[in-house]
């Protein structure tokens, strides 16, 4: 369990997308942990670009991992052929979800540094 905590419990503050899907509310977000399971599952950062059909579920399937990895593959496509590409103020899924991980991945890269020195020995 507290490796669960640490996954989702550093301080940053992150966009996230919220819906409700069959009673059940959810919230999307990536973190460092999941940017590191998407990369560790095969998820290749750097062809974003090249990937436009799988880009959608790949990037939706990833937000679900932070808060809700129990959640099967099959549900979670089903959910995201369910919503709309748009929202109510036209932005667009896929955009969202490219600026949340970009801001994610820029955060990982960039990240305050950590009060335990280290030197080589």
């Amino acid at each position: 369990m507290a490796d669960r905590i640490s996954k989702v419990s550093d301080k940053k503050d992150r966009k996230t997308i919220k819906f409700t899907y069959e009673g059940i509310d959810y919230t999307l977000e990536f973190t460092p942990y999941s940017i590191r399971k998407m990369e560790k599952d095969g998820f290749d950062f750097t062809n974003m670009d090249k990937q436009v059909i799988n880009l959608g579920y790949d990037l939706f399937r990833g937000a679900f991992i932070s808060r809700h990895n129990y959640v099967p593959v099959e549900k979670r496509d089903e959910i995201y052929n369910a919503l709309p590409a748009e929202d109510e103020n036209g932005n667009n899924l896929i955009a969202i979800l490219s600026d949340m991980m970009k801001d994610e991945i820029d955060y990982i890269v960039s990240k305050p540094s950590g009060n335990v020195r280290w030197v080589m020995g």
